[in-house]
């Protein structure tokens, strides 16, 4: 197994990240990695869970389901200690971390899309939507190709520079639209003042990755291909010191049923700490699996503007 070699970012990707909403990396995994996290699929949407763990959110069952439907799964690192190994990975909520500013970054969550051929579209929609119950409400969005992505198989499609439209968005379910899978995008972009918005068709290889803004207009459409399956794994990071929302605040899903009552902070057993500038990592990530992108021994790896702060520092310290 060959070692991980860090991506160093540079200003100019950081500050092309800021403006327009969105970051392309050819290559973040490489094929024998993207294998592995492949080959875990199958048998979690057949109901074979590692840890004996169901996760956050499941679409899709073969023999249940049509078998044009996407299959989508969410929260999977705890069902699979081989899919937690990319998750957990202190190097890509590092490189989410960095793009977003923040000294350190915590799991929001993980998923897998695919999509047979003949799956419906999805709909446009901003990751931050998703978040509302948490402050501060943002995500950065590590999105990984898992199979070769074209248009015609139903790809990713974005809108570079949407995460600055004064828009609103809101939660919606997102698979089989039965109206024009863009339609939350026109509506945004009229609010925006924008005529004609530029929408992206992500062609990029296995193992390459596209990092997004919380807050920026995407979705994909239909796979129109009669032989190909669109995969893809995403992992979604907060600033380490996100707390909860006061309760009863924003939309949470899948977040407000790991809270404890009368406490705003997160568990870090549910939603741990992956990196910060300081080294810290939540201990149960430690214990729970290795790390697929582990950087060599000894390596240190600093990108420019992460500086952890004392505070965050202090509430590290103090978590049980």
């Amino acid at each position: 197994m060959a070692t991980h070699t860090p991506i160093q970012l540079t200003n100019e990707q950081i500050q092309q990240f800021q403006e327009q909403g969105f970051l392309i990396l050819e290559k973040l995994l490489d094929l024998e990695q993207v294998d592995r996290l492949v080959e875990r699929f199958d048998p979690l949407f057949a109901t074979r869970f590692e840890t004996g763990i169901y996760p956050d959110e499941w679409h899709g069952r073969p023999s249940l389901s049509q078998p044009t439907a996407t299959r989508q799964m969410a929260g999977m690192w705890r069902c699979d200690r081989t899919i937690a190994s990319f998750t957990l990975s202190a190097e890509i909520a590092r490189l989410n971390a960095s793009l977003g500013g923040w000294s350190g970054g915590r799991l929001a969550t993980d998923s897998c899309w695919i999509k047979p051929p003949g799956a419906p579209a999805v709909y446009f929609h901003r990751n931050n939507t998703q978040v509302t119950s948490i402050n501060p409400s943002t995500v950065i969005t590590c999105w990984i190709a898992l199979s070769g992505t074209v248009a015609e198989a139903g790809t990713l499609e974005f809108v570079p520079g949407s995460h600055r439209w004064e828009s609103a968005d809101q939660f919606r379910f997102l698979h089989a639209p039965p109206e024009d899978h863009r339609q939350p995008l026109w509506k945004a972009a009229s609010e925006a003042g924008v005529a004609t918005p530029d929408i992206i068709t992500a062609e990029i290889p296995p193992g390459g990755c596209i990092f997004l803004h919380g807050n920026l207009w995407h979705g994909s459409g239909p796979n129109m291909t009669s032989n190909k399956t669109r995969r893809s794994f995403a992992i979604s990071t907060l600033p380490a010191d996100a707390t909860f929302q006061p309760q009863g605040t924003g939309y949470g899903y899948i977040f407000s049923r790991y809270r404890r009552m009368a406490d705003d902070a997160i568990d870090e057993s549910y939603f741990p700490i992956l990196w910060t500038s300081g080294g810290y990592r939540s201990p149960m990530v430690l214990e729970y699996c290795g790390d697929a992108l582990a950087l060599p021994s000894g390596l240190d790896v600093a990108e420019p503007g992460a500086e952890l702060d004392a505070e965050l520092d202090n509430a590290i310290s103090l978590t049980p």
